[in-house]
């Protein structure tokens, strides 16, 4: 009698390794590693990339520092320039020397023949104590000032202007440098209308 190649109880042709629930786990624990991985490559590849993850350049350039302003006593060299500024860019006379006392921040990009045709970024007022308003300084330092000044209108003025009016002028170094000359870059009106009372 011939036997069966196959005894009783032996493996099904075909189902080897596969068929093995310890085979089984290790396949699935070796498909989760190898995922885990592309995972963790992609992020790093893509996601982290030009952001601020590891892959970010890093600058050699020193980091941007706001400068600390330096309380100083008031300028007297400061003085003179706001003394000169009062008595002509307001008045609207001799603007050609006036030019030179303004910074960029009030005259923007003015050049000096367009300034001297007296259409200039600065209020005009027909001051007649330019000579000898006195000046109040709101704060000093190194390489700003703060003034403020109350003007009075001369006679004849009209009645359309202010009988006496104030202003803030502000002054800055050039360059922000201690040692830059002064120039007035804030002139405003230090007024503000009146708050009308509650009827009664």
């Amino acid at each position: 009698m011939e036997t069966s190649s196959h005894a009783s109880g032996g493996s099904p042709t075909g189902g080897g390794f596969l068929n093995s629930p310890r085979a089984q786990r290790r396949l699935i624990l070796i498909s989760g590693v190898v995922f885990a991985a592309g995972l963790i490559a992609f992020i790093s590849a893509y996601v982290l990339r030009g952001t601020s993850g590891i892959h970010s350049p890093i600058s050699n350039k020193p980091a941007q520092t706001v400068q600390k302003l330096v309380k100083a006593p008031p300028s007297k060299a400061a003085f003179k320039v706001a003394r000169q500024f009062l008595e002509t860019a307001p008045l609207r006379k001799n603007l050609d020397q006036a030019y030179p006392l303004v910074g960029r921040p009030l005259r923007g990009n003015m050049s000096r023949k367009e300034w001297t045709k007296g259409n200039i970024p600065v209020i005009d007022y027909p001051a007649g104590n330019t000579k000898t308003a006195a000046f109040l300084v709101q704060w000093s330092y190194r390489t700003q000032m703060m003034l403020e000044v109350d003007l009075v209108a001369r006679a004849g003025s009209g009645s359309n202007v202010r009988p006496h009016l104030a202003f803030l002028l502000g002054l800055e170094r050039q360059g922000d440098k201690p040692n830059g000359r002064w120039l007035v870059t804030t002139w405003i009106p230090d007024w503000h209308p009146p708050i009308p009372s509650e009827p009664r």
